[in-house]
């Protein structure tokens, strides 16, 4: 076949071209050749990444166990599903002994997989040893982060001897809930792995008549100890116990489930099936809803087991036997025995032919929807004739699925009657709706009558499916399908007639299947018209992949006959056509390639399917190759062979190669770089950039070195990012582009794709291209992530970004850059290809980029974990080690910018001046960081365990330890000469480190908003206390925060904090100590700011749980200002609220200090954050009219009014940013 399709292409292009004049070109036709070459290219595949594989549901079965010689990438794929959707009480299988050494391995060699694998070290004898020594070995600095050893550690807890003093705590905690046992697995575990400390907590739970559930739990916990200890005698004894536990009818639902969950999940003992079946016939067991009762056996044990059991029981005379059979059944009906759902049938016909208590039988309709089973159809058909009676709360739905038209106001008149009486009921169908779906996967016949009965009934969306499942089982002739696909392609023309954006008509019928839709979600309940009958049969038919033959000869004919009297219609149906598979609709697209009216789409679609083409259809393609020169080129792509290249590449056809070149480029087709280059130097520009594009995306180092040969000193970059992108190309493109993409035999070359080019590493492309042309002596530049390497004529610089105004820099050595050159030629950089194992925005996207005058390459990576990748990323982390200095890239935009100071041991909190002293706030990052390891290793020891105390948790520990110590290592110091000095006491203007007096509450960190001459207001999560004289007074009990007192020192406005209401705004009189809600709308804390003295009222802005995030986690950023559509103003004495009007952000911002007072009068220095332009604004802000003037805008830097001291005199404005104090001078 092969010989015969290269003789056929290669007799194609020795045609004439004279039928090219002779074909009709009545329909539209756009440059569909220039649309191509715009599109993304694909990327090479990558042979290190590797690809999608759909492996469908049946690789996963747990049936189906891999052998101990399976692939690795089988073996590890299989096992790791396995243990991520492992769940208790139900089934898992148990790999080999070999299978198991296999995966350890793998993980010893990757130690981060072990948290994939976790589960299945559960039941292997002494597994845990294996995860221990492995979480040990790693210790806080390995493979595993915080949160991942905080997940082993869990794991342990529950399987394995070590953490026994935390099952204590939580086993302590068992108790009785609404028939539910609080701590199961907490006590459980305990009787595994320490007996002796669970036993006086499960002799308590014996002794306790009042709680009957938790006395199954006892009895499971002491049954599992005798099993674990081989006590055969105990073990009788609690099995016994348990079983009559589970007997019993009288004890709670809970309780018999509690016992039959030990039973079900322990050790198998001989009789335990018998006894199982024995509790089939007991409706108490069989018709428990909470729990899962009776199919906890089932759930436990491997799909097969009971299923042949089950159906026999399905022939028993006791229709609550039938009940538990079907329910048990109905477990494993996504196991794939269909002769589950064959055992099931008669219940379609016959609803009391078993006691349904879960739905099942309605599950059963829904398996129905996903599998072929003719049998079936009759017992359907039963159901849509179903009725049942319903609250009358709905008794509009009554109505609407009530009759025919004629009966329409009638039935609605009458539910409006119905609906004074919730207890009256009406007759609807049941479950007609997962009928409708199962006979639509059916396809057969028999339906039609029934469903086009019951058509005008329903809901609009029922009767939409209804719709659906009669075009399915063949109910619409072809004459009816194209009468509604008429009126569907006059609405497509005008959607494609209204798109501004060419590229956006792509998505036309789309729009009209979305339109069409919502006209019928508007139009009410009635029965469908014949118009609305087509419409919603035109849906059906566009949402739809495949047509019959009969309506696809159909659609070609019409489309055939519009090209002639209405080609803008035919082009709507042409765009409604891609989305058909089927060969009679190919034949006519590659009749429209022959033509060359072929649109972009079509070439698409087609190309995506090249290989079916040439399987099923090979003498249309090669037909599609003897008209059009356009045609002949797109021809050779759908043929893929060499032949076909090679006889237009010999050939001076320029449309024909243009064409070719196109399309090669879509498909990663095959040409030979030196005949390409030949159409490099053609007088014809489209050609040459047809080439051009062509050997930019086959990205061979010869190929690469062609096209940055033809652009000197233009610092051009070749290479893939997520796709070849074209500049300037628009950013939508053809929706059946994917299909091209997965035809190049790898899903994931789609990977990353469809949110576009990364903006900001493009911004970073641009920027270092002009960088490498306008700086002379600047020969080459690397970057990667954040890091860069500017290659010069006399040294090598390395920089990092920490953020996009600063960064650090330092000489490399020669060792250090040699070491680089030689990681890159070792890994063959030059060839290696984009890695796509990621797609979607939440995917890391980098790249490295290698940049000289005469261009450079990129190697593109969207994901993590690629050893090339990482390899980098070691590299520049040993490169970040020694000292580097610090630079800031606005000090290009903003002269006399300066770096007062910059300590890495010293970050700087705030700013202020006292007197001639600059003064400033630093924490130590020794202490903190020493702080923060003492303060876990109270929480948690050594070993992982949490360490006993009063608090109830791990968490409560910990915040109670950080508030203790919040402030350690934080001081005051002098600043000169770019130098820290001495340290000082803390200024009384400025009280940012709260100061400590002994008393039981502490001040607040803004302790002056709630400070009045002598008295001063507290609050804790305790209560509201006043300190007068050095003395503490409780003055109201609750959870308070951020107290602020009016300077009459009578009214305290406050937040107060509860469960039922949240956070509130209180006014509190502390002349009588009532207090009195304010009544705000809005989200967030509405905390008071700032009193404002010529209004006479509080200032009011919501902070966001964000804002308390940020201060809690000591965040190294600042938080755009508050929205001033979120403040308003509170009159204390009243609580009478009214809105701002003017300015208020820098009011809103005072924390531990006021606004610095500017020289005259009502006058204050302020900064303003800028979110949107990532800027600040520094000016003079004034209480009088409440306006900001401007004064100094900083780009890309954010600080606001507390970050800031202005030295007028010096004219000078100090400020911090990211724990450096920094100096720009005041414009004049």
């Amino acid at each position: 076949m092969t010989n015969v399709l290269r003789a056929a292409a290669f007799c194609v292009v020795l045609l004439t071209t004279l039928s090219a004049f002779l074909l009709h070109t009545s329909a539209a036709k756009e440059d569909m050749v220039a649309k191509l070459l715009l599109l993304p290219g694909p990327p090479p595949p990558n042979p290190l990444v590797k690809p999608y594989r759909d492996r469908g549901t049946d690789f996963y079965s747990k049936s189906k166990v891999p052998a101990d010689n399976a692939s690795d990438e089988d073996l590890l794929e299989y096992w790791r599903i396995q243990s991520e959707s492992y769940q208790k009480l139900r089934y898992m299988p148990e790999p080999s002994a070999r299978s198991l050494g296999r995966i350890k391995k793998e993980i010893e060699r990757d130690p981060k997989k072990l948290l994939e694998f976790l589960n299945l070290f559960i039941k292997e004898k002494d597994g845990f040893e294996f995860v221990k020594d492995l979480y040990d070995g790693q210790g806080t600095t390995g493979a595993f982060d915080k949160d991942q050893r905080s997940t082993i550690k869990n794991w342990l807890t529950y399987n394995s001897p070590y953490f026994s003093n935390d099952l204590v705590r939580g086993a302590q905690q068992v108790s009785d809930a609404d028939s539910y046992v609080t701590n199961q697995e907490e006590l459980l575990a305990l009787a595994k792995f320490d007996f002796d400390k669970a036993k006086p907590l499960i002799d308590r739970l014996v002794a306790d008549s009042s709680s009957r559930a938790s006395l199954a739990l006892a009895k499971w916990a002491l049954y599992k100890h005798a099993l674990e200890t081989d006590s055969l005698g105990d073990i009788e004894r609690y099995r016994d116990e348990l079983k009559a536990i589970v007997e019993d009818k009288n004890n709670p639902d809970g309780m018999r489930d509690l016992a039959m969950d030990a039973l079900s999940s322990e050790k198998d003992w001989s009789g335990r099936d018998d006894w199982y079946f024995g509790l089939l016939e007991d409706p108490t067991l069989v018709g428990m809803q909470r729990f899962t009762g009776l199919t906890t056996l089932p759930l436990m044990s491997p799909d097969e087991k009971y299923v042949e059991k089950m159906i026999e029981l399905l022939k028993s005379g006791n229709p609550v036997v039938r009940g538990a059979a079907i329910r048990n059944l109905t477990l494993k009906i996504d196991s794939g025995n269909v002769e589950i759902i064959r055992a099931l049938l008669p219940w379609l016909e016959d609803p009391k032919w078993a006691v349904d208590n879960s739905n099942v039988r309605e599950q059963l309709l829904y398996k129905l929807a996903e599998i072929e089973m003719p049998e079936s159809v009759p017992g359907l058909i039963q159901i849509l004739n179903e009725q049942v009676s319903r609250p009358g709360s709905s008794a509009n739905t009554a109505a609407n699925a009530a009759k025919p038209t004629s009966n329409v106001r009638v039935a609605n008149t009458a539910s409006n009657t119905a609906s004074t009486s919730i207890t009256d009921e009406y007759v609807a169908p049941a479950m007609r709706g997962a009928a409708v779906r199962a006979l639509a996967k059916q396809k057969d016949g028999r339906a039609v009558p029934s469903l086009r009965r019951i058509l005008p009934e329903g809901e609009d969306y029922e009767k939409s499916q209804v719709i659906g499942a009669i075009l399915a089982c063949g109910g619409y002739a072809v004459a009816e399908q194209m009468d509604a696909l008429d009126a569907a392609a006059k609405g497509v023309r005008e959607e494609m007639d209204t798109e501004e954006n060419p590229a956006a008509s792509n998505a036309a019928a789309n729009t009209y299947l979305e339109t069409a839709n919502t006209n019928v979600a508007i139009r009410g309940n009635r029965p469908f018209t014949a118009a609305e009958i087509k419409a919603q049969l035109a849906i059906q038919l566009l949402a739809s992949t495949e047509i019959s033959n009969d309506l696809a000869g159909a659609l070609v004919n019409r489309i055939e006959g519009l090209d002639k009297t209405n080609p803008r219609l035919s082009a709507a149906f042409r765009k409604m056509i891609l989305r058909w598979q089927n060969n009679v609709i190919n034949a006519l697209m590659l009749r429209d390639v022959k033509n060359d009216i072929a649109g972009v789409d079509i070439v698409v679609r087609l190309l995506s399917q090249r290989k079916v083409l040439r399987e099923n259809q090979a003498a249309e393609v090669i037909d599609a190759g003897s008209g059009s020169s356009t045609g002949k080129g797109i021809a050779a792509c759908i043929l893929d062979e060499e032949a076909a290249y090679a006889a237009i590449l010999d050939s001076d056809e320029v449309i024909a190669k243009t064409a070719m070149f196109a399309c090669a480029r879509m498909i990663r087709g095959v040409l030979p770089i030196a005949k390409v280059a030949e159409s490099l130097s053609s007088t014809n520009k489209r050609l040459v950039t047809a080439a051009e594009r062509y050997l930019e995306s086959e990205d061979s180092p010869e190929a690469r070195a062609l096209v940055l040969a033809r652009y000197p000193n233009e610092a051009r970059i070749t290479g893939a990012s997520s796709a070849f992108y074209v500049d300037g190309a628009p950013d939508s493109y053809s929706e059946y582009l994917y299909l091209l993409y997965a035809s190049i035999g790898d899903n994931s070359l789609y990977n990353g794709w469809g949110g576009g080019e990364s903006t900001d590493i493009k911004a970073i492309e641009k920027r270092l291209q002009d960088e490498v042309k306008k700086t002379s002596d600047l020969l080459g530049v690397y970057y990667y992530d954040v890091n860069y390497i500017r290659i010069y004529s006399d040294r090598v610089l390395f920089s990092w970004d920490e953020d996009e105004n600063r960064y650090r820099e330092r000489p490399l050595t020669e060792y250090e850059f040699n070491e680089l050159k030689t990681y890159l030629t070792d890994n063959n950089v030059d060839s290696l290809k984009p890695f796509l194992g990621c797609g979607g925005e939440y995917c890391i996207s980098k790249e490295l980029l290698m940049l000289g005058k005469n261009g450079g390459r990129r190697v593109y990576v969207s994901g993590e974990g690629y050893d090339f990748f990482v390899g980098l990323d070691k590299y520049f982390a040993r490169l970040k080690e020694p000292q580097a200095v610090v630079k800031y890239a606005m000090s290009r935009d903003i002269p006399g910018l300066e770096l007062v100071l910059s300590d890495d041991d010293k970050h700087v909190e705030t700013v202020w001046k006292e007197g001639s002293d600059l003064l400033v706030v630093v924490s130590d990052m020794e202490i903190r960081k020493k702080v923060d390891e003492e303060i876990e290793k109270a929480v948690v020891s050594e070993d992982g365990e949490v360490q006993p105390g009063t608090e109830t948790n791990e968490y409560e520990l910990r915040e109670k330890l950080k508030v203790k110590r919040e402030w350690e290592g934080y001081a005051w110091h002098k600043v000169a000469g770019g130098i820290l000095g001495e340290g000082v006491a803390q200024p009384p203007s400025a009280e940012y480190i709260p100061l400590k007096d002994g008393l039981a509450v502490p001040p607040d960190p803004e302790r002056w908003k709630a400070r009045v001459g002598a008295v001063e207001i507290r609050t804790s999560s305790e209560g509201l206390y006043k300190v007068t004289g050095g003395r503490i007074t409780k003055i109201r009990d609750g959870l308070y925060l951020n107290p602020f007192l009016t300077p009459a020192g009578r009214w305290l406005l406050v937040n107060k904090s509860n469960e039922e209401s949240g956070d509130s705004l209180m006014r509190v009189d502390l002349m009588t100590t009532k207090e009195f809600r304010v009544d705000v709308e809005g989200f967030g804390r509405p905390t008071p700011r700032a009193f404002i003295p010529t209004l006479n009222k509080v200032l009011i802005a919501y902070q966001s749980e964000y804002e308390d995030y940020l201060y809690e986690t000591n965040e190294d950023r600042r938080m755009p200002d508050t929205d001033p559509d979120s403040m308003f103003l509170v009159d204390a004495v009243t609580g009478a609220m009214q809105p701002v009007r003017g300015e208020f952000r820098p009011l809103s911002q005072q924390t531990f200090r006021p606004l610095q007072k500017a020289s005259l009068p009502n006058e204050y220095w302020g900064a303003i954050i800028d979110a949107e332009k990532g800027s600040t604004q520094v000016g003079i802000y004034e209480t009088r009219t409440f306006g900001f003037k401007p004064l100094l805008t900083l780009p890309k830097i954010a600080f606001n009014s507390m970050d800031m001291y202005v030295d007028e005199a010096a004219k000078k404005v100090f400020f911090v940013y990211r724990g450096h104090l920094l100096a720009v001078p005041l414009p004049k």
